[in-house]
């Protein structure tokens, strides 16, 4: 139907409407409403696009003039050779009338004023409605943040290598965006994966060991064009002694996905092919393979028991081994609504842990404060078809994405009551529900308040690990609030 007919048709139906003013306001509210349900029904009939690439991040160690730090342990562990290549990866998305990136670095983190910088330099050149950017929090990467350097008073970050980031970033943006084509979508979740080699190492024992992924497949020649997905573990099986640059058992994970597993020449499960971009989940509690935990090669028969590459790899090929027999045994479910929207909410968080404070003035930690000792951080949802997909600042605890907070008498506050609920997947809407952590900056541990637990008595008679790198007790309430009002305002739109 033609402009000029909806305004006959709203000129006829108000003919009687006395008041002119009335009546064109209600005929301007009948066609915004007309016109919004016709772009959404075009919207669900474009065609969806997904383009992938990857660049690498490795750093230069032979400049004994410029050392590089390794981020996660303690100071001063300098890098000493490269076990395997760090990489930015990038999906881009379009549907014809949006378009925008989610990105995964091969990182501890990622700052928010960093976040901006690269968003700056490609986000309206390449007409992107959105750039989200995850680290897979690895703790074998060079330090982005700045408190594992040489000593507890000079940063770790070494400002070339930060530029090559931040170039490369861009460059695998603008790659991606240039690689897309018309594609296929298809979601799959698969339960409790690799729950064996994971350990929370603070109680309640809340876990979010879920595999979720996103697969995009050429529509022009029906191979895999990527995967996106997401799994909550540290980075950190090569635990602090190890001196090679490497991404841990992100490395294997990604490979044996796109390679399939393999053992010296022999191919024990063929990959899908592709680029395979992870993002880690849910990981504050703390959720890791412990370099005393036992983990199974269940090709070799082997249980491994001290940090090694072996055991990295055996961490690593457990969730592509599940990935791929999910595919196989057709655990996934097609997404026809090529629709999406971004939304996001800036927030100021308080910053009220004082070795953060000191480091940020010292520029040990390169932040800045506003407000006195705020720092501006954000939270997001990217609604993809039937998925949403919620982008989380730092390491959140799972309790709070999945359920299970507890007010454990002990705790600071002297709180009987959680502040972080509902549960946040309890209250998004998607058929599948995705957190991204460490997305679009890197705050530290998102702790529950009626958690907190910096003087004894102790809760769980145990003294915990975390508040001392985490922002602050009000971090997690604020955090939880802006998403929840996230959320209904996606919910409204809907």
């Amino acid at each position: 139907m033609s402009i000029s007919e909806l305004l006959i048709g709203c000129k006829f139906r108000f003919s009687q409407t006395p008041k002119p003013l009335v009546k064109t306001l209600l005929c301007f509210l009948i066609l915004a409403g007309i016109e919004a349900r016709q772009q959404k029904a075009h919207a669900n009939t474009t065609t969806l696009e997904a383009g992938f690439a990857k660049e690498s991040i490795t750093p230069d160690i032979t400049d004994p003039k410029r050392p590089i730090w390794i981020a996660g342990f303690g100071q001063k562990r300098q890098a000493r050779s490269i076990h395997d290549n760090l990489w930015v990866r990038a999906v881009a998305l379009s549907n014809g009338s949006r378009r925008g990136v989610i990105v995964s670095l091969d990182a501890i983190g990622f700052m928010h004023n960093d976040i901006l910088d690269v968003r700056n330099a490609v986000q309206k050149e390449l007409k992107l409605d959105f750039v989200i950017i995850a680290s897979t929090h690895n703790h074998e990467a060079p330090d982005l943040i700045g408190i594992w350097g040489p000593s507890l008073l000079k940063t770790g970050v070494d400002s070339r290598y930060l530029g090559l980031v931040k170039s490369q970033t861009v460059k695998a943006i603008q790659a991606s965006v240039a690689a897309l084509e018309p594609a296929r979508l298809q979601r799959m979740e698969l339960p409790n994966v690799g729950a064996d080699v994971l350990v929370d190492t603070r109680m309640p024992q809340v876990f979010d060991s879920n595999v979720r992924a996103l697969r995009f497949i050429s529509a022009a020649s029906n191979q895999n064009l990527g995967i996106l997905l997401t799994w909550a573990n540290h980075p950190e099986v090569l635990w602090n002694a190890n001196t090679a640059i490497t991404s841990d058992f992100v490395h294997y994970l990604r490979e044996g996905i796109e390679s399939g597993i393999q053992y010296a020449d022999t191919t024990v499960q063929p990959g899908l092919g592709g680029t395979a971009v992870f993002i880690n989940g849910a990981v504050g509690g703390l959720m890791t393979t412990l370099d005393s935990t036992p983990v199974v090669d269940a090709v070799l028969n082997e249980t491994l028991l001290t940090p090694s590459f072996e055991k990295a790899r055996a961490v690593g090929y457990r969730v592509a081994e599940a990935v791929l027999g999910g595919v196989a045994a057709g655990a996934e479910t097609e997404v026809t609504d090529n629709t999406f929207h971004w939304t996001s909410k800036s927030l100021l968080l308080p910053v009220d842990n004082g070795k953060f404070r000191a480091a940020a003035m010292l520029r040990i930690i390169r932040r800045k404060f506003e407000s006195g000792f705020k720092t501006r951080s954000e939270v997001g949802l990217l609604q993809l078809g039937d998925t949403w997909i919620g982008t989380i600042p730092g390491e959140l605890y799972p309790e709070i994405a999945n359920g299970g907070v507890e007010a454990p008498t002990g705790n600071d506050f002297n709180m009987t009551t959680p502040v972080e609920v509902p549960a946040l997947r309890t209250v998004m809407k998607g058929q599948m529900n995705m957190l991204l952590g460490l997305a679009n900056d890197q705050i530290g541990y998102i702790i529950p308040k009626s958690q907190w637990d910096e003087k004894a008595p102790f809760t769980y008679n145990d003294e915990p690990y975390g508040e001392e790198n985490s922002l602050g007790p009000n971090t997690a309430p604020l955090i939880h609030k802006a998403l929840l009002e996230v959320f209904a305002s996606a919910q409204a739109e809907q």
